[in-house]
């Protein structure tokens, strides 16, 4: 009876070792970043290094939508704090790319930094844009926190009503 239970064992630990393991996906990674890092504030508690930035702090670029209208694309980005004079536009084919920087606003003698949450420093995005742009006709507006880029269609992409007569 005991080499039964020995026998069981080993064929179940053998079974746990040779288990395909599946290669973790990207949402995965981002939920053990998340994971570590509730664990450090539980751990830690409210430690705060105020002149100390983290991996993840900064995001790779501005958060985007892409609104397609009969004649025009619609770029959305979200950029609070970041001035015009900072940011550069450029398109090359049908890629869109938004460089720039946001600046620290420096505290005066009166304040001191108490928490820093908010993201510094210089960010670039690029997209695809659809085939049917015409990145001859661009206007850029940068207003409330929110860059709005139009980029007018070719006119043979515009979506024209055709009348069918019918007889």
């Amino acid at each position: 009876m005991p080499d039964l239970i020995f026998r069981r064992y080993i064929m179940d630990h053998a079974n746990l070792v040779t288990r395909k393991r599946q290669a973790p996906t990207t949402l995965d990674l981002w939920d053990a970043f998340d994971d570590l890092r509730r664990e450090f504030e539980r751990t830690f508690g409210d430690l705060e290094f105020p002149s100390v930035s983290g991996l993840l702090d900064c995001p790779a670029g501005p958060d985007i939508d892409l609104v397609e209208g009969d004649d025009e694309i619609l770029v959305l980005a979200d950029l609070p704090g970041v001035r015009k004079d900072d940011l550069e536009l450029s398109i090359q084919g049908n890629l869109l790319t938004i460089k720039g920087e946001k600046k620290r606003e420096e505290p005066t003698k009166s304040h001191k930094v108490v928490r820093t949450e908010t993201w510094v420093g210089s960010f670039s995005r690029t997209i695809n844009l659809p085939d049917s742009v015409n990145p001859e006709k661009v206007e850029a507006d940068l207003r409330d926190g929110v860059l709005r880029i139009r980029i007018a269609k070719r006119e043979e992409a515009k979506r024209r009503a055709i009348q069918i007569s019918v007889k």
